[in-house]
């Protein structure tokens, strides 16, 4: 449900349908891991934790590169279809960001948990992985952006859509690029589309659409995960983000 306030259309948390939430991120939330990043938007948070690169069984070893595992847990009861599928595509995302030939024959463990779920929880996890990685020191060929986006009944894009967003949305998809920032001063940079997930009725011209409002999106929060990593545990003010462009809330570079 979204409500006209003059001349601008707000959604039920009063941010604009190509605003992003509040952005919070915080690597190295645990000791015990080789790396870790806690990352959320606004209501939904994920936990990552990376260890390797180290011992693999032999059975799993690959001569030519590292083996790559992505194991989701619940935050509470047993693993279901929903945690398979995101290992999956977290897993088939990440093969891609990763060096794996820089590390032949040892195993990178990539260890997701989902701790509040308020819509967009696939992009989520893609952000905190990469933090994650970043925090362990694993090479990357660049950084993950991601960015999920809902179809109203009525065709009207939200960007980083809540849960009751979702549950209304006649689709959803979600986008992950690789980044690559020339500086940290950079606006922007080449990206590279990773992975296209959808549920519902999208047409080729919509895909194309939303193609250049998330690539915007993900270099915004690649922006953002740059910064987490120099600012280490120190809070960041958390920035709201709107389409090609920053809120006065924005502090980065």
């Amino acid at each position: 449900r979204m409500a006209m306030v003059g001349d601008a259309l707000l959604r039920e948390d009063q941010r604009l349908p190509n605003q992003l939430r509040a952005l919070a991120a915080e690597p190295g939330a645990l000791s015990r891991a080789n790396g870790s990043a806690r990352f959320s938007h606004d209501g939904t948070q994920v936990l990552a934790a990376v260890w390797g690169p180290g011992e693999v069984r032999r059975a799993r070893e690959r001569p030519d590169r590292a083996t790559l595992e992505v194991v989701v847990r619940p935050h509470a009861g047993l693993a279901g279809p929903l945690e398979r599928e995101l290992e999956q595509l977290l897993l088939s995302t990440l093969a891609h960001v990763v060096l794996l030939a820089l590390h032949p024959r040892t195993l990178i463990s990539v260890v997701i948990q989902p701790l509040m779920d308020d819509g967009a929880l696939l992009a989520v996890a893609m952000h905190a992985s990469c933090v994650a990685l970043m925090h362990a020191g694993i090479p990357l060929r660049g950084m993950l952006g991601a960015c999920t986006v809902a179809l109203t009944p009525d065709r009207r894009v939200l960007l980083d859509p809540s849960r009751s967003e979702e549950a209304a949305a006649a689709a959803i998809a979600t986008l992950a690029f690789l980044v690559r920032l020339p500086s940290a001063a950079a606006a922007d940079g080449p990206c590279e589309l990773l992975l296209s997930h959808a549920t519902g009725g999208i047409s080729r011209s919509e895909i194309e659409m939303l193609m250049d409002l998330t690539r915007q999106a993900a270099q915004a929060s690649v922006r953002f995960c740059r910064q987490a990593m120099l600012a280490g545990r120190e809070p960041l003010a958390p920035p709201t983000l709107s389409l090609g462009k920053l809120a006065a809330t924005e502090t980065l570079a």
